[in-house]
């Protein structure tokens, strides 16, 4: 399975946001929304994201999305620091109907989604990001690394499709 998604430059599961891989596509990635730039690759790297996300979408007036996003993306930065090395910025970006939390890392391996062994202590943190996001999914940046993301749909676009049902 690894050597058949290392050929591969983006994978994407679920659903992506409209605007985010034709932005991906065209390198488009200017500073829109909120960026942590010094993640660093220790344990606190992990809570200064889960703080910085959670502090973001309080601003932004997204509370009810924290607790989601906060898991989420402590399992991504973890991810980056435990098979990275260290991630290089941590972007949040609100668009439209979607909050997208982005991990930047060095290392051009992708991602893998592996079945854990029931008793493993560890493994699972992918099916979590899987489980948690609406979708979510990685991208190669050329000479430059991956790209890691997971998108969510805010609360007012799920009230919206409520609404107009």
């Amino acid at each position: 399975m690894t050597a058949h998604l290392a050929r591969r430059r983006s994978v994407v599961r679920g659903e992506a946001p409209w605007w985010l891989l034709p932005a991906m596509e065209d390198n488009l990635w200017e500073p829109v929304g909120a960026e942590l730039s010094t993640l660093g690759c220790t344990g606190a790297s992990v809570k200064n994201a889960r703080d910085f996300t959670v502090t973001t979408l309080n601003n932004w007036g997204l509370d009810e999305l924290t607790y989601d996003a906060r898991l989420v993306v402590s399992e991504l930065v973890t991810n980056a620091v435990r098979h990275a090395g260290e991630p290089t910025r941590l972007r949040l970006l609100h668009r439209a109907s979607h909050v997208v939390c982005a991990v930047f890392d060095p290392e051009e391996q992708p991602p893998v989604v592996t079945d854990a062994d029931y008793f493993a202590e560890s493994g699972r943190g992918l099916r979590l990001v899987e489980s948690l996001s609406c979708s979510w999914g990685w991208r190669l940046i050329e000479g430059h690394g991956k790209l890691v993301w997971a998108a969510f749909t805010t609360p007012f676009a799920l009230h919206r499709d409520r609404t107009s049902a």
